[in-house]
């Protein structure tokens, strides 16, 4: 009997309970340009935001040079014609050269070629064509930072790496919180209960049978090392957490290592509430004196190289339930 699928992210609930406006107008944009399996109704709440809320915070994104972006943006008419003399002055203003020249030329195209431009049709419920299919067509230009969505109910995943035709991504949110290991007992990565799991019921049941082509095998030694060809005492892994040297290098800043849990991540009752951000589990093993201990990254952002126990048992069932941020290659 087939299981039923699970919704780790609800886009409706976890997009209106954001607050940062430059990231909600990131998150929009990826989920148009990447439409399989959305409703109409989410369809139009992304449209709308960008239409009518997200200019305000397109001055966030110049600070941030985000210029990748801003052709969509255009497209999606979070800059028009009406509001483009507003942000070439904040870009000048603000020496952000690159944007500024891009401004200008959008500017000069509105004015001489306003009908050339790439602009995505207004969407009406029930009668826009709604693309339901998975496409990759663009994934050989994928950047580091860039947003996909992928699996059978969709989530956004972040670029973190791209080399050798493949890309590393990781779950851009917190989706679950769970136990690293079943009992209170030293143990490897690729024994844990969590690397079971993340490479049996949850990749068989959430990706798509084209995104499992995607995926490209990694594999983990017994210290936890990730190599992508077959070495010896090695195990193939489809999905992984970082390491704390990876995690250290992907994500510069504590600031860019704090991540959002979703509702679905906040169902159980545990030891730790997670708000807003969540404890997310690394594979690497903390040297603590019980030799039990799984390194972490606090919601703050900091990496934790000791005292996360991994253990789920009958006397502390609850404790150390830190949140899921799966990592994984596909090939582009």
């Amino acid at each position: 009997m087939t299981k039923p699928l699970i919704k780790y992210y609800d886009e409706a609930r976890e997009f209106s309970n954001m607050e940062n406006c430059a990231e909600k107008i990131e998150l929009a944009v990826s989920r148009l340009e990447n439409p399989y399996n959305i409703t109409d109704e989410n369809r139009l709440m992304y449209h709308t935001y960008l239409e009518k809320e997200a200019p305000k915070a397109v001055f966030e994104l110049i600070d941030a040079n985000r210029i990748r972006l801003f052709p969509l943006l255009v497209k999606y008419r979070t800059i028009r014609k009406a509001n483009i003399t507003k942000m070439v002055d904040y870009a000048q203003t603000n020496r952000k050269m690159d944007i500024l020249s891009y401004l200008l030329n959008i500017g000069n195209e509105f004015r001489m070629r306003p009908k050339a431009m790439d602009i995505a049709p207004k969407f009406v419920p029930g009668k826009s064509a709604n693309n339901d299919l998975q496409k990759f067509s663009d994934y050989d230009s994928l950047h580091a930072g860039d947003i996909i969505w992928m699996g059978i109910i969709p989530m956004p995943w972040v670029v973190l790496d791209k080399k050798d035709g493949k890309a590393l991504v990781i779950s851009k949110y917190v989706f679950d919180c769970q136990a690293y290991h079943s009992i209170f007992y030293k143990v490897k990565w690729n024994d844990t209960s969590i690397c079971k799991w993340l490479n049996g019921d949850f990749a068989d049941r959430y990706f798509t049978d084209i995104e499992k082509e995607r995926i490209c095998p990694v594999y983990i030694d017994k210290d936890a090392t990730l190599f992508m060809e077959e070495k010896p005492e090695t195990v193939k892994n489809s999905l992984f957490f970082l390491s704390v040297e990876e995690a250290a290098k992907y994500f510069k800043t504590e600031e860019e290592r704090t991540a959002r849990i979703t509702v679905f991540g906040k169902r159980k009752i545990m030891w730790a509430t997670f708000d807003v951000y969540a404890h997310w589990w690394l594979r690497s093993m903390t040297q603590d004196v019980l030799g039990k201990g799984a390194t972490f990254v606090r919601l703050d952002g900091a990496i934790q190289t000791h005292g996360g126990y991994i253990l789920s048992n009958s006397y502390d069932e609850f404790y150390d339930h830190f949140g899921v941020r799966p990592a994984m290659y596909i090939n582009l």
